[in-house]
């Protein structure tokens, strides 16, 4: 049995870790110390470079990259022959390295890279370390070094927080401006739609959390980051200027410890207003983390089991798993640590039965709960608003709302502090 964890195998959030390191809260040895223990496996710190059946010639093949880019952890094992069916052959598995392992399945798990901006004076402010992503706790440690230098230097405003800019208003946008704000920082929230979130959350939902927003931070909603002017202490050649350290990965600050703070800088919005800001931290959701020859941009077509489509004894889980909705045409997949755990543990057992060594798990169906905690508020819910599916409101105090697909079916119930009753109803969402 193979898996891959991707890049963000480094963020150990699964709610608010890294925005907690970001801010101080915890330090990054007591969030290592949070992971769970991986018993009893083989592990490599390797690429993925080609996949073959035992008598074929490889198949797929996957760009060569940094160890970093993934961890290959192998757990050794047979089956017997008649319990694997003729269907799905061994495979052999050549690494990076150039070392090959057999396996059984693969079951490919390497999750999302966040999207980045493409707009005027991106590449200077990511160099001076004043703009990034939060996607994994190398980007938290940077915001929370940039914050401290900023909130202390010769231009800090009168507050004694710095200026900071959260362009994407989603669930992770959402968690960090909650906590910058009660942290003493001054933050803006940029989304380009009105209200945001509504795809995901549905109209009523979303609105309500436009309102709780604008109460609590600058909110820009119907607008988007365009341009970043220049900085004013840039370096006349357009290099980087503060001291920095080596390049990080894309995305990501490289800001280095103990360098000084900077004078804001002026971001651009499409509706022609401009936001004076010491950082700029992109929250635009993440693009999955595909290897080549099992998939597409769009990430790893699975069927209700998880098993890629086309590719025996392969299955997807997490963030490269692509669905396909109930009209049998809209993809869709779902980005989120508990489904993904979730989603992980359901490809383990399709594996199991396949090779004859468990029972069929039946479909999967995305029952996870998740919450976030914003402003004050608990947004909570359990499943995944499906394509297609309608809106209906449950309760107007908690607010309560479900979605119901094409056959009738309640797919994710949502509220905001709704405490039990959204128990309730997850409860029998979940069965």
């Amino acid at each position: 049995l193979l898996h891959l964890a991707g890049p963000e195998g480094e963020a150990v959030d699964r709610t608010l870790v890294d925005k907690a390191i970001m801010t101080g809260r915890i330090t990054p040895e007591r969030a290592q110390s949070m992971r769970p223990p991986l018993e009893g496996l083989e592990t490599r710190m390797d690429t993925l470079a080609a996949i073959a059946a035992q008598s074929d010639t490889p198949t797929a093949e996957a760009v060569p990259a940094t160890a970093a880019d993934s961890e290959v952890s192998a757990a050794s094992g047979t089956a017997s022959a008649e319990a694997a069916p003729a269907s799905a052959p061994s495979l052999r598995l050549t690494l990076g390295s150039g070392e090959e392992i057999e396996a059984s399945g693969l079951i490919v798990a390497t999750g999302s890279m966040p999207r980045t901006v493409d707009v005027p004076g991106h590449a200077q402010w990511a160099r001076a370390g004043r703009l990034t992503t939060l996607h994994a706790v190398a980007d938290a440690l940077a915001i929370r070094t940039l914050l401290a230098d900023a909130a202390e230097g010769p231009d800090a405003p009168d507050t004694t927080g710095a200026r900071v800019l959260v362009s994407g208003a989603g669930l992770v946008g959402s968690e960090a401006a909650t906590l910058l704000s009660e942290a003493g920082h001054t933050v803006t929230l940029v989304a380009p739609s009105t209200p945001p979130g509504e795809s995901a959350l549905g109209r009523t939902l979303a609105a309500r959390l436009a309102e709780i927003h604008t109460e609590a931070v600058d909110t820009r909603f119907g607008a988007r980051l365009v341009r970043l002017e220049e900085l004013p202490d840039a370096a006349p050649d357009g290099g980087p200027a503060r001291e920095v350290t080596e390049a990080a990965a894309p995305g990501q600050a490289d800001t280095a410890p103990g360098s000084t703070a900077s004078a804001p800088g002026l971001a651009v919005l499409s509706d022609g207003t401009t936001v004076e800001a010491d950082l700029v931290i992109i929250a635009h959701g993440a693009t999955p983390h595909v290897p080549r020859g099992v998939g597409g941009e769009a990430g790893i077509p699975v069927d209700d089991h998880l098993r890629v489509r086309g590719r025996p004894g392969i299955l997807a889980a997490g963030a490269v798993a692509l669905f396909t909705g109930g009209d049998g045409r809209t993809a869709y997949r779902i980005d989120h640590w508990d489904d993904a755990e979730a989603q992980g543990a359901h490809a383990a057992r399709t594996l199991l039965h396949d090779r004859g060594q468990g029972e069929d798990p039946g479909p999967y169906r995305p029952t996870a709960p998740w919450s976030a905690r914003i402003h004050g508020r608990q947004l909570a819910g359990f499943g995944h608003r499906l394509p297609g599916a309608q809106e209906r409101i449950v309760s107007e105090d908690p607010l309560l709302v479900e979605f119901v697909d094409d056959a009738g079916d309640a797919c994710a119930v949502l509220g905001l502090d709704a405490g039990r009753m959204l128990r309730d109803l997850g409860r029998s969402l979940r069965g």
